[in-house]
């Protein structure tokens, strides 16, 4: 073999490394809230419920689910991310997310491929306000605070899934009246 042939394949291996380590690398979903659609629901049918904000990224098949419990003033949170196959559309994803708070309407969704809880602690409420009170008029017939929460989440990476970055952003919880 020439001087010639031997750079011919030593370019093709080198190419090759290169196109595996970036099909590698591209697994790794990016997931910054920046380019995610939010989804609040604070509402169940028998009246006001633990907060949920599902966070969608469409172009990863991305969902983080923070839940902020409603118990009392503490407002605990935490966070899922959950991961689904490449195919899944931006419907299949809406499907799963209206089935994780309502009746369960639609009997054919997505299923994730990938769920990561993550680390207590990475999801805090760091202030809150009072704004008011407001009357179940449900069935429980009861008054509930309403406040508005300021959220901090830490960022979290799984190496071969998916990175996401911290944020802030703020939510409404209600808790019942004493």
């Amino acid at each position: 073999m020439n001087w010639f042939s031997k750079l011919c394949v030593a370019c093709c291996l080198l190419a090759g490394v290169m196109s595996v380590n970036a099909a590698g690398q591209a697994g790794v979903r990016k997931l910054d809230v920046k380019e995610a659609e939010k989804k609040e629901v604070r509402h169940s049918m028998i009246g006001p419920r633990n907060t949920l904000i599902f966070y969608t990224f469409k172009e990863h098949q991305a969902i983080l689910r923070l839940t902020i419990d409603n118990k009392d003033e503490s407002f605990p949170v935490t966070g899922k991310v959950y991961l689904f196959d490449e195919k899944t559309t931006e419907q299949g994803l809406k499907k799963w997310i209206n089935n994780q708070h309502s009746d369960g309407l639609y009997p054919e969704v997505p299923e994730p491929i990938y769920v990561e809880v993550l680390p207590e602690g990475s999801c805090v409420v760091t202030a809150h306000k009072q704004l008011g009170v407001t009357k179940d008029t449900g069935l429980r017939k009861v008054d509930f605070k309403n406040f508005q929460v300021d959220l901090s989440i830490k960022a979290h990476q799984v190496d071969d899934q998916f990175t996401l970055s911290a944020f802030t952003d703020s939510s409404r919880v209600y808790v019942e009246a004493e």
